[in-house]
């Protein structure tokens, strides 16, 4: 679904995070997800060129990619203009 908004969003905000931090960011927003699944999610979105991995202290972190940001910021425009549009 969309969850991916919410990830890019959260590490848009406070930079590259542990996989945990995210899930935790996640839950946050109201959805009720296991962390065994937003583990698969964030591996997923590492695939699918949404998110990269980086190394940090000799811990891996993640981070939204160029694409992302850019995906994001075009939804968020999107979404702005159907405000818009509704109101």
């Amino acid at each position: 679904g969309n969850l991916w908004l919410y990830v890019v969003s959260i590490l848009n905000r406070r930079g590259p995070l542990h996989g945990y931090a995210i899930i935790q960011e996640i839950r946050k927003y109201g959805f009720n997800i296991s962390t065994v699944y937003g583990y698969v999610l964030l591996k997923r979105m590492v695939a699918d060129g949404v998110l990269v991995e980086v190394e940090e202290e000799g811990k891996k972190l993640y981070a939204a990619s160029e694409a992302a940001r850019e995906n994001f910021r075009k939804a968020l425009e999107e979404l702005q203009n159907l405000v818009k549009l509704l109101t």
